[in-house]
């Protein structure tokens, strides 16, 4: 029976769980800043959007790449400036904001057949190695997968051992400080800029795992476990692997039945107990008026 199973979608493990971990930075970096790690699901499919639509205009995959961090890097500067100058609710307005590059790319990929889904070789791996056309070369030969713990690490890094961060962290732990002065202002806007930056190459490997529909939603996934892991790094990677296993297991059950159903929802059922279970530590209540920019607070 061992022999008979088919190994093959576990493979897409290791791109769900790096896509995941990325998208836990971004909401980390988001949420520090003081404008809600929400915003993580708008970045990164504005870097899916901007991927596609690069590739789809130039056919060139570098310049398709650097329209989506482009893409990811003008949807922060964006919210970020929205939400600052108007000072509305980060959450709410995170939402909102998000749910415009959504619907652009659910109509984009509904309207034709993109060039970058459907063409192969496959655009963006390394070209004229052994493993191309076989299952290991989205493992082996994939820049985007390669660079994620580099990524991943240099995000740590700088949040945690850095004046930046530590002044970073400092906006959503003490209030008073998000108000203060045009240098404030910078620091927070160059934080949600970051956590995009965390979202583009997320925004690839999905893009490559899901040629024929781009997932939608995967940042609120994010956003549960860096929560649930309050706020660390390490421990929220840890709990993404949670959701990208049951992402792979996804090929197991064919069709859209109730299993189907059951098991496209899992990940996110997933999410929702590790809010109930871990964030309560994470997140005091407050009848404070200063909790409506305090990541911390509800």
């Amino acid at each position: 029976m061992i022999r008979d199973f088919n190994w093959v979608p576990l493979l897409g493990f290791p791109l769900e769980w790096a896509a995941l971990a990325l998208l836990v930075a971004g909401a980390i970096y988001w949420e520090r800043a003081a404008l809600s790690g929400v915003g993580i699901e708008g970045s990164v499919i504005s870097a899916m959007l901007g991927l596609c639509l690069g590739y789809e205009w130039t056919g060139n995959y570098a310049i398709a790449a650097a329209a989506g961090i482009g893409a990811a890097i003008l949807f922060a500067l964006l919210t970020s400036g929205i939400l600052l100058s108007l000072r509305a609710d980060p959450i709410l307005g995170s939402f909102c904001l998000s749910l415009i590059p959504a619907v652009a790319l659910g109509l984009l990929s509904r309207g034709a057949p993109l060039r970058l889904l459907r063409e192969t070789p496959a655009p963006g791996l390394i070209p004229g190695t052994i493993f191309e056309g076989t299952y290991a070369e989205d493992l082996v030969v994939n820049p985007w997968l390669l660079a994620a713990p580099l990524v991943l690490a240099l995000a740590a890094f700088i949040m945690l051992r850095t004046p930046y961060g530590l002044r970073l962290r400092a906006f959503s732990e003490t209030p008073a400080l998000a108000r203060r002065g045009g240098q404030v202002v910078w620091s927070r806007v160059s934080g949600a800029v970051l956590g995009s930056l965390c979202a583009a190459p997320a925004a690839a490997i999905l893009v490559r795992a899901h040629a024929g529909s781009p997932p939608l939603g995967l940042g609120y996934i994010a956003l549960a476990c860096a929560l649930a892991a309050r706020w660390g790094f390490l421990p929220g990677i840890l709990l993404a692997t949670g959701p990208a296993i049951l992402r792979s297991l996804r090929p197991y059950v064919a069709g859209d039945g109730a299993a189907g159903l059951a098991l496209e929802a899992a990940p996110f059922v997933l999410a929702v107990i590790y809010l109930i279970v871990f964030s309560r530590g994470a997140l005091r209540a407050s009848g404070a008026r200063r909790s409506r920019i305090d990541a911390d607070v509800l």
